[in-house]
């Protein structure tokens, strides 16, 4: 009886984490063509509504083509709403003054595949 109560317990916490991880991923989704609509100087307010709920808890800074600019907060999000693979991040970088514009955006390429960046930056411009 203590076994099964046991296994029960864990099996219920390891479908809970699984869940937050799957919530908490999916909820950080930044499409591509959501992005690519993002514009240099839109303020803050107005960009809110067109982002998803959530940015994500782990950004790939290490990654990031460029240290993000000073002076401002940095937003990062998921390009794909893929699990348990590796995804492009999108960082968007707004100024922490009174205005609160988008200052910078940038792609943070997944591990391996900076080549292949320039060419999704094409499709996604179309």
């Amino acid at each position: 009886m203590a076994f099964g109560a046991a296994a029960a317990a864990g099996a219920v916490l390891i479908g809970g984490a699984f869940a937050w991880y799957a919530y908490t991923k999916t909820h950080a989704v930044l499409m591509p063509t959501a992005y690519t609509a993002l514009k240099i100087g839109t303020p803050l307010e107005e960009t809110v509504p067109r982002l998803p709920d959530r940015t994500i808890s782990d950004p790939p800074v290490d990654r990031a083509p460029t240290p993000p600019p000073p002076g401002t907060d940095c937003r990062y999000y998921r390009a794909s709403g893929e699990l348990f693979v590796p995804v492009d991040h999108f960082r968007l970088c707004f100024d922490k003054g009174a205005s609160h514009e988008l200052l910078e955006k940038s792609v943070i390429p997944r591990p391996g595949t900076t080549d292949q960046v320039q060419e999704q930056r094409r499709e996604w411009a179309r």
